[in-house]
């Protein structure tokens, strides 16, 4: 059981991180600053350095939970079906649909183009698999598609990378058009995550 002392230091943290990301949300990133922490919860900035070693850091949690939120998703819904395709289908599917339950956040994180953002949010470079959950899960389903053929990691890594690129862009697109007609949005939505991505997959039947 946890002392009094714990719980509000947990307490504290997560304070911290409630006001760093309601000025990312208004602001963006690049706005987050201690000082402005430190105004917003109405403590001193001596009090936020005792629980954060630096903005990087505050800015690296919020990243890394709202990642780890995401991947969680794609995880649960892959394991809602055994074949490959099916399971290529539903975390298309459940990737747009919680960057529709978060317009906002979605649309800050992944637009964001600062260094200490970009380190946590980019996905293009060579051996992304490795280093970012929701690559490696596309890439691990993709390569269950073709596991009775001989194909290069590399190119399953790509067409990983690819897909992810799309179905963000796409994201982005139903968030900004947020007056879409409901219909024409659940086609688009399931024609991109039954169709497209499948055919990019290398799966055409």
């Amino acid at each position: 059981m946890s002392t009094r002392r714990e719980r509000d230091a947990l307490q504290m943290k997560d304070d911290i991180l409630d006001a760093a990301r309601q000025l990312a949300e208004k602001e963006g990133f690049g706005a987050i600053s201690i000082r402005k922490i430190a105004q917003k919860i109405d403590y001193t900035p001596s009090l936020i350095y005792h629980y954060f070693a630096s903005k990087e850091e505050i800015v690296s949690v919020l990243l890394q939970q709202g990642y780890a939120k995401l991947a969680a998703a794609l995880g649960a819904a892959g394991n809602q079906a055994q074949d490959p395709k099916r399971k290529l289908m539903a975390m298309t599917r459940t990737f747009l649909q919680t960057a529709l339950e978060i317009p906002q956040e979605f649309t800050i994180v992944h637009t964001d183009g600062s260094p200490s953002v970009v380190e946590h949010t980019s996905y293009l470079f060579k051996g992304a698999a490795e280093k970012r959950i929701a690559i490696r899960i596309l890439a691990q389903c993709i390569q269950s598609m073709h596991q009775d053929k001989d194909v290069n990691f590399s190119l399953i890594e790509l067409s990983a990378q690819s897909i992810a690129a799309a179905t963000m862009g796409l994201a982005l697109k139903l968030i900004v058009e947020k007056d879409l007609d409901e219909m024409q949005r659940e086609t688009i939505i399931t024609y991109f995550s039954e169709v497209v991505v499948v055919r990019m997959a290398g799966m055409e039947d």
